[in-house]
């Protein structure tokens, strides 16, 4: 029988020990810890319908007009009953802002020189707080790597510029990232690489910019070492040096907490706006864990170890829902069919599914697949297409986005019912995108 392996609980008694001696005034507690049995999901799965998750599905077309016109890529999030959409245009990104009706507002685009722009190769998010928006600047760091800390620019919900401030500096190592808890607390990850071996795993920090809260290292399983790596890099005197990995964690907030997730580490942590931090959910990969030294460079499709694609998290008041790769222990492996700029018709297996876990029921389930090669949640309200969210805000709405000529193919297939047929019947293919939006439950 396969074991669950400990090693993420364990790490939570060194953390009480660590957070200790930091002499932070937080407590640290560990409170329940609930277990995602992915081992006992392992070859089998379910089809979940729409309406075992969610209490209702809408569609929401956005509005299309010369500027409210979205581009490539198109990813989409809902704060504060705004609908934002994120996608590429030409050379740069911009934000198309929507109400929840699909009217357009406005785009933010903020790329510039001058002392409230951003340059194109800043990185923006939306704060989850209020709406509004924050850039920073990430050419600088990729350019000078002694820098030490890059500057922060906040704009209000509207995209009028607030301030601009720096984030508090580490040593050693280095702030790479910015999550809003509330209008006074951030939090920030170390990133992914340094100089010289990492002492802390991020912090959490006021609108000064002190330092509240020092986030512990997590505990590195035996089979990982904390050697350096060969990767290349470029310094001032031309030479050639080595960096440590900092096995950062991504950060995912949740409602008014923090949701910290580590690749090599079994065990995802939280930490809330009274600075407590302690384990939340511990995944049982038993004989399943990748034990590669090298879990940066893994195969998708061999091995029969199970990794979870975190970028894919998404959290609900009751559901937690990602992608993994299974590889050859996969149920309902499934060929992908690619056409080249050729023209040529490329055929690749793949191996990967959709996970939810209950947290109501302590259920983990892998999802199998309603249409023989596709991934997803069946839409069974309004006969949609298949639906899993890529984004859940904060009151529950779960959220993607379909182009308008994918509803338009999908409803000469199936029998579209309620609104969603009223809204196709109207759509050209042309137009701007569709925004699911499901009420989870």
């Amino acid at each position: 029988m396969k074991q669950i392996h400990w090693s993420g609980i364990l790490s939570a008694a060194l953390i009480i020990f660590v957070v200790a001696s930091c002499g932070t005034e937080s407590e640290t507690s560990q409170g329940d810890i609930q277990v995602i049995d992915l081992v006992g999901a392992v070859g089998k799965g379910k089809i979940v319908n729409i309406s075992e998750v969610a209490d209702d599905i809408k569609y929401v077309a956005l509005e299309t007009t010369d500027n409210s016109l979205i581009g490539q890529r198109a990813r989409v999030q809902i704060i504060n009953g705004r609908i934002y959409v994120i996608s590429s245009q030409y050379l740069s990104f911009d934000i198309k802002v929507f109400d929840i009706n699909g009217k357009y507002l406005f785009t933010f685009n903020k790329m510039g020189r001058g002392p409230e722009e951003y340059s194109l190769m800043s990185y923006v998010k939306i704060d989850n707080v209020t709406g509004g928006f924050m850039a920073f600047d990430i050419f600088s760091l990729m350019s000078n790597y002694t820098m030490t800390s890059l500057c922060v620019k906040e704009y209000d919900k509207d995209g009028k510029y607030i301030k601009s401030y720096n984030l508090p500096v580490i040593k050693p190592g280095r702030l790479e990232s910015i999550n809003k808890l509330n209008e006074n607390l951030y939090i920030s990850s170390v990133g992914e690489k340094s100089f010289e071996p990492v002492l802390i795993h991020g912090i959490a920090y006021d609108t000064l910019s002190n330092v509240l809260f020092k986030i512990p290292m997590a505990t590195v399983p035996d089979y990982l070492t904390n050697e350096t790596i060969g990767r290349r890099v470029e310094s001032r005197d031309a030479k050639w040096e080595k960096q440590y990995l900092t096995w950062s964690p991504l950060i995912k907030i949740f409602k008014d907490v923090a949701r910290l997730i580590y690749k090599y580490n079994d065990t995802i942590f939280t930490l809330n706006q009274k600075l407590n931090y302690y384990p939340s959910f511990v995944i049982n990969y038993g004989d399943y864990r990748n034990n590669s030294p090298d879990i940066y460079k893994t195969p998708i499709t061999k091995n029969d170890y199970i990794t979870i694609d975190y970028s894919t998290f998404v959290e609900s008041n009751r559901f937690i829902m990602m992608k993994l790769y299974l590889r050859e222990s996969a149920h309902e492996p499934y060929d992908e069919h690619i056409q080249t700029k050729r023209n040529d018709v490329m055929t690749l297996r793949r191996t990967d599914c959709y996970g939810m876990f209950d947290k109501q029921t302590g259920q983990f389930n892998l999802l199998n697949q309603p249409v023989k090669g596709k991934l997803g949640i069946r839409e069974d309200i309004n006969n949609g297409p298949l639906f899993f969210p890529t984004d859940i805000s904060a009151d529950d709405l779960a959220s993607t986005v379909y182009s308008a000529l994918q509803l338009i193919e999908h409803a000469e297939v199936y029998d579209v019912k309620g609104d969603l047929k009223e809204l196709v019947s109207k759509l050209k293919d042309t137009d701007n995108p569709v925004v699911a939006i499901a009420k989870f439950k």
